[in-house]
């Protein structure tokens, strides 16, 4: 049987959005390690250079896989150990209210807590098994993609590369220890259950009615949640309580506010739109494509055996396909794109300054110019509030010309140094414009 078929039924399938990829590494093998009538052959005795960058590259895919899973089991193992001591700190207050509260019987909603703190640490327990689970199935993903790279390049230089920097590593996810989490666990379930009450035990008594006995028909009393008005006898005063909703009840003027809610949507949306460009669906596409080859669907029903026996045939792949794939984007593309974003914004920032130092100069030959040189320095000025004008159109050119998408901060703060730029420039020209009598 594939393996990859019941990898997810291996590990925990309600985390499966952080297993390894294994159906789209494998395909990333086969498509290298498919010959095709028109690819090269490597020569006997000199190196296969496709070859090597293919592993190159492949070691890179392989070591994001195993960073990306180990980020995973390490904050979700800070999380697990957060939630036992946060239990922990619970179940020592409560203890401590109880034996404060001297002879007086234990009450219900003590009795209660304590059951609410065992289940929660029974669902710590639980994540911490997942977890061993989910560790299991992603270092077999890893031992069994290796073995396919071996099998098909005959190549073993990267399946010791990878196991001896990256598994080998002692911080790597693969070597992480779970016995102190579970000791904990194990010790504050003790805890917990040590110090719950007997159910049988004594319970808060209420008072009873004084009156002369008299048969009274008893009904059963309608189910209902508790709450400090109607139960305070059980609050305490340094005891936090809940009160409960029935959030699925109706209340007044519901419609009318979904009606309200429903037409303002839309153009809040527009307005929003108008401050995100838009992004092209190319965007959003996955680095490995998985059309064509994912969507097979078979039976699991044995483990035995070879895992993938139709592997070896390569009758069911298109004639002629090539292995120049969009698997791993162009780092030249990529490095020429991103500099063309740093050369737009520097200059959108270059040119905002150049457009206020002449500005600046220009201020300063109006304020200073000599009344025997007002022509010339009312040419001065005059070209000087041109040039500002062209180089705040430069900025504003620049910000307009990027292709990442812009906060609209960023964008407001363009358009207010435009206008400021604009209006100064403006002014300047109507000073110019009242010297020479215009």
């Amino acid at each position: 049987m594939k393996y990859g078929q019941n990898f997810e039924a291996q590990s925990v399938p309600q985390w499966r959005a952080y297993n390894v990829d294994y159906n789209g590494l494998k395909h990333l093998i086969k498509v290298h390690t498919t010959r095709d009538q028109g690819q090269a052959v490597a020569i006997p005795g000199h190196a296969d250079v496709a070859l090597q960058n293919f592993e190159e590259l492949f070691f890179v895919e392989l070591r994001e896989q195993h960073d990306r899973v180990e980020l995973f089991v390490t904050s979700k193992a800070d999380e697990i150990s957060r939630r036992l001591r946060h239990l922990e700190k619970l179940t020592s207050q409560l203890i401590e209210r109880c034996a404060n509260s001297g002879p007086k019987p234990i009450s219900q909603k003590r009795r209660e807590k304590f059951t609410k703190y065992d289940n929660k640490v029974i669902k710590c327990g639980e994540d911490i098994a997942n977890l061993q689970r989910f560790v299991s199935a992603q270092r077999m993903s890893f031992r069994k993609i290796l073995k396919k790279y071996k099998k098909w390049t005959g190549s073993r230089s990267l399946g010791e590369r990878f196991s001896h920097q990256i598994l080998s590593d002692p911080k790597s996810f693969t070597k992480i220890d779970f016995e102190p989490l579970n000791s904990q666990y194990n010790e504050l379930l003790a805890i917990v259950r040590t110090s719950t009450p007997d159910v049988s035990g004594p319970v808060t008594p209420s008072t009873s009615s004084r009156r002369p006995s008299m048969h009274i028909p008893i009904l059963p009393s309608p189910q209902a949640y508790w709450n400090e008005y109607d139960d305070g006898s059980e609050a305490e005063d340094n005891d936090p309580y809940t009160i409960y909703v029935d959030v699925d009840s109706k209340f007044p003027g519901s419609k009318v506010i979904e009606f309200v809610v429903s037409h303002a949507r839309k153009p809040i949306k527009k307005v929003k739109s108008w401050w995100s460009p838009s992004q092209s669906p190319a965007e959003r596409r996955p680095l490995i494509s998985t059309a064509g080859y994912f969507d097979d669907h078979h039976n699991v029903l044995d483990t035995s055996g070879d895992e993938d026996p139709a592997y070896a045939s390569s009758s069911d792949f298109p004639t002629g396909y090539a292995t120049h794939y969009a698997t791993f984007p162009s780092v030249n593309d990529q490095r020429a794109k991103r500099n063309r974003e740093k050369l737009l914004f520097r200059g959108c920032l270059a040119s905002f300054g150049a457009a206020f130092l002449l500005l600046l100069i220009s201020g300063i030959l109006v304020a200073t110019g000599r009344h025997r040189l007002r022509i010339e320095v009312d040419a001065g000025v005059t070209v000087g509030v041109v040039a500002s004008f062209f180089f705040a159109i430069m900025g504003l050119a620049c910000m307009l010309l990027r292709t990442e998408t812009i906060g609209w901060l960023h964008r407001i703060c363009v358009f207010v140094t435009l206008f400021t730029a604009c209006f100064l420039n403006a002014i300047l020209l109507v000073m110019v414009a009242g010297n020479t009598g215009v």
